[in-house]
């Protein structure tokens, strides 16, 4: 290398977790990054010298890890967090989430995804798919995409749709055919896909089994294969959607889908709490992933999904937050630890999922369930600069024993001071860069309220400190 190389950024690190394949944690070394990309680790402090930077960043006290891979969010919900506590899955879409949708504008989607983008980047996500369902009005998927750039995050927009499924619940509203919604679908990747240096991206996602038609989930699954782009379902996630795909289809989902040719490699299974062996070892057969959400699981009392034998046979399985109606924040630090405990617990066993483990999913293998494992998800040169950097001298996190232990079970995501999306400083020592924090939460705030009062979704509660919610949500 010449000696006195320019470089746009370079961080001074205390300690780097760079989930490399040889899982190293590095003490005092240097990270270097260059339009964009980690152009080299400097191992030696000295040989740091040898840079000549735009930008230094002293994180010598700090620690320094990938950034988060958020696999699977709604980011319109973040408008209707708090509103269906304590239903399962149909109930809380019939008479909370379905309703809201009807209703949603333009602007309600960009402030909710403005909100949900600032929210994960605090915490230390880079990478966020959001999976938009509800399409009652025209470009409304735009604003997401629109918001993803204003923010500077990663961003993958599975364009979802139901072209069927009201007897099931889904408003006819939000209803639409297959042919309009993948026309709209084309639009987004060819407008859209690969945009903003390749950190924007457009998928295709039939929303779940109990509001597709097969013809619609087939002509998606072309739509995807004619562009190369990844497809997502919601898959297994409760016995209700299983015996919906049994009593049309005579399968359970994943084997229908499976019998129709769309799932492979480029397939992400949201959800899979009732997978069981077969559906498994369709997984590992088409080298189909999954991405995992513990906590959404737990709020709308689903249940654990199988996930220590989806990895013992070798499935890619990445987190989720879901959103923001069934988590209900975007906070992937606090992912980390429900799902190491709540698999410990359910086992009785505190091997069968470790921290480190824990970190994998959140990281690299949240990058292989979305494909771009080549570009994220590890501290390597030649990658993209997706960086976190982790402040763990707090009450919480003091002592440090060890980093990955620290950030999955003592962390609570303040933690997370410094984040670098495509070698760009997006949050800076804790302030976001790119957004007007109180204006947002303004914003957000009017829109959330509006939506709910329009919807209807607030008739009947009894939130605002009125009274307490009660036994029956």
């Amino acid at each position: 290398m010449v000696e006195n190389a320019v470089a746009d950024l370079m961080i001074q690190a205390g300690t780097v977790v760079t989930v490399n394949p040889n899982r190293e944690i590095l003490s005092e070394a240097a990270i270097v990054i260059s339009e964009g990309k980690i152009v080299a680790i400097e191992r030696d402090p000295q040989r740091a010298s040898r840079w000549r930077s735009k930008r230094i960043i002293d994180a010598r006290k700090r620690v320094v890890f990938p950034g988060l891979v958020n696999t699977h969010n709604h980011l319109f919900q973040n408008l209707l967090k708090g509103l269906g506590d304590d239903r399962v899955l149909q109930r809380w879409f019939q008479e909370v989430t379905g309703p809201a949708a009807v209703h949603l504008t333009p602007e309600d989607c960009y402030v909710a995804a403005l909100l949900g983008c600032a929210e994960a980047l605090r915490s230390g996500t880079t990478t966020m798919l959001d999976f938009m369902y509800p399409h009652p009005q025209p470009l409304l998927s735009d604003t997401i995409l629109r918001a993803f750039r204003e923010t500077g995050i990663r961003g993958i927009l599975a364009r979802g749709f139901f072209d069927a499924g009201q007897e099931a619940g889904v408003p006819a509203e939000i209803l639409q055919p297959a042919d309009a919604a993948l026309a709209d679908c084309e639009r987004l990747i060819e407008t859209y896909h690969g945009t903003e240096n390749g950190r924007i991206r457009v998928w295709v996602a039939p929303c779940a089994i109990w509001g597709q038609t097969p013809e619609g989930i087939l002509k998606a699954k072309e739509l995807a294969d004619r562009y190369g782009v990844g497809m997502t379902m919601h898959v297994s996630e409760t016995p209700w959607e299983i015996e919906n795909a049994q009593q049309r289809f005579g399968l359970r989902d994943l084997p229908f889908l499976d019998s129709l040719g769309v799932v492979d490699r480029r397939f992400l299974a949201v959800h899979g709490v009732y997978f069981d062996a077969h559906d498994i070892d369709i997984l590992r057969k088409r080298r189909a992933s999954v991405s995992h959400n513990t906590i959404s699981n737990m709020y709308l009392s689903s249940g654990p999904a199988p996930v220590p034998e989806m990895l013992q046979a070798g499935v890619t399985v990445g987190l989720g937050t879901d959103g923001a109606a069934s988590n209900n924040n975007q906070n992937m630090v606090q992912m980390l630890k429900f799902t190491a405990l709540l698999h410990k617990a359910v086992r009785r066993d505190p091997t069968v999922i470790t921290a480190g483990k824990v970190l994998e999913m959140a990281t690299i293998d949240g990058a292989r369930a979305l494909g771009i494992e080549d570009e994220i998800g590890s501290i390597e040169v030649g990658k993209r600069a997706d960086l976190m950097i982790c402040d763990f001298h707090t009450l919480a996190t003091t002592p440090n024993h060890h980093p990955v232990s620290t950030l999955v079970y003592s962390a609570l995501g303040s933690e997370v001071c410094t984040v670098i999306v495509d070698g760009q400083v997006v949050v800076d020592e804790r302030r976001l860069c790119m957004v007007d924090e109180a204006e947002l939460l303004s914003r957000a705030t009017t829109r959330a309220r509006d939506l709910a009062y329009r919807s209807g979704v607030l008739s009947g509660l009894r939130h605002g400190g009125r009274t307490l919610p009660d036994q029956g949500g």
